[in-house]
């Protein structure tokens, strides 16, 4: 049985709803170094632009990554 890594999870996740964020990335597939995982595929050949967020939080503003699959066609 071929292991699943959480490379393959955030991939299939990308493939199905173009976009994650680290926080969708914790909460939904468990992976918290998602940079790291993203790095991994970058290195794989998968196009994955990153889009800079700054948002307002509780205590102030905070920023944050969200990363898009490019190129789904033919994947």
């Amino acid at each position: 049985m071929k292991k699943i890594t959480q490379d393959l999870v955030v991939l299939e996740w990308l493939k199905e709803n173009s976009i994650i964020t680290p926080m969708t990335a914790l909460n939904e597939l468990g992976c918290y170094r998602l940079s790291a995982r993203i790095h991994q595929l970058r290195k794989q050949g998968y196009q994955i632009s990153t889009k800079r967020i700054a948002k307002q939080g509780r205590f102030g503003m905070v920023c944050f990554a969200e990363y898009r699959l490019e190129n789904k066609v033919g994947l």
